[in-house]
């Protein structure tokens, strides 16, 4: 399945007053959860693949805020990231919890080394665009099963 994309004008103009038009991504249907990948994983697998994915995320955040970065094979990297912004402090010896501004986990795609291609990012190696078709940016265009 292909990435859907839509024109999109920007709402600020340039320097010469144009507003330049600009490709973005269309989500189609609702955002796919951990119990209808469980459901897709079983069917290609044996076993209780939503207690396996729930476990995943339990030890993966248990992990992450024991300092830990989780790299998973094939997929990528998961690491904490902090936020100071506009509070940083003139000595080191002042730095403290109580200047996070934001805590995130980020997430990183794994890289991979095809032969003859180069370097690229295993989640999207391969991808393809196609012209989202519906009436407006924000056609749901709701589709019964998301995961085939």
């Amino acid at each position: 399945m292909p990435l859907f994309y839509y024109a999109r004008q920007s709402s600020l103009a340039t320097k010469e007053g144009a507003k330049l038009w600009h490709l973005s991504l269309k989500k189609v249907g609702r955002a796919v959860d951990a119990q209808q990948l469980a459901e897709v994983i079983a069917e290609k697998s044996s076993g209780d693949v939503h207690n396996v994915i729930r476990n995943l995320m339990t030890v993966m955040r248990s992990q992450l805020l024991n300092s830990r970065t989780v790299r998973l094979d094939g997929l990528g990297t998961f690491t904490m990231k902090a936020r100071t912004r506009g509070k940083g402090v003139v000595k080191s010896e002042d730095v403290n919890p109580n200047q996070v501004t934001a805590l995130r986990c980020q997430f990183t795609p794994e890289y991979t080394r095809p032969a003859a291609i180069g370097t690229t990012r295993a989640l999207i190696q391969g991808v393809e665009f196609e012209k989202w078709k519906g009436t407006t940016a924000d056609d749901s265009g709701e589709e019964e099963n998301p995961l085939g």
